[in-house]
């Protein structure tokens, strides 16, 4: 399964290709803007003074409701964007029980009554191609760029 952990980089790089001086990049090591310098990550990220688009990618993790729910924390009590997108990748090398799963897909329900989010789950739990994966997710992610950093920066 090395090549699915690979994935996140793979994303990451490419996503890094859309930051400029009005849409800030950041990758795996370093924490979402709002955040203390200390606090949560994502597997890569394109920010804006208003808008987040952030993507988690689960290849080993047991936690991905958590890596839906610090995104509540974080418009809760950090920053307060006028939008969060995030896509949430399962991969075949996602080995979390199936109530973790459910736990993340209700926080993203409950959210979105308080938090301007937009949760796009993308469940490549069945792939065997990697690239077809790769694809599927640059094309997903690259028509929520346009949408909604159209008129920020240069795309």
């Amino acid at each position: 399964m090395p090549e699915w952990k690979q994935l996140e980089g793979d994303v990451a790089t490419w996503l890094s290709s859309f930051g400029n001086d009005q849409i800030e990049y950041r990758n795996s090591r370093q924490a979402i803007p709002g955040f203390p310098s200390d606090g949560s990550k994502s597997d890569g990220l394109l920010a804006s003074k208003d808008i987040l688009l952030a993507v988690e990618i689960e290849v080993r993790q047991t936690h991905p409701d958590t890596n839906v729910g610090k995104y509540w924390l974080l418009y809760d009590e950090f920053k307060t964007y006028k939008k969060i997108v995030l896509f949430h990748v399962y991969t075949p090398g996602f080995n979390s029980y199936g109530w973790r799963m459910k736990l993340g897909e209700f926080y993203a329900r409950k959210m979105q009554s308080e938090v301007p989010i937009e949760y796009v789950l993308l469940d490549h739990r069945g792939a065997k191609d990697y690239d077809a994966v790769l694809r599927d997710i640059k094309t997903k992610v690259s028509e929520a760029i346009r949408r909604e950093f159209h008129s920020v920066g240069t795309l």
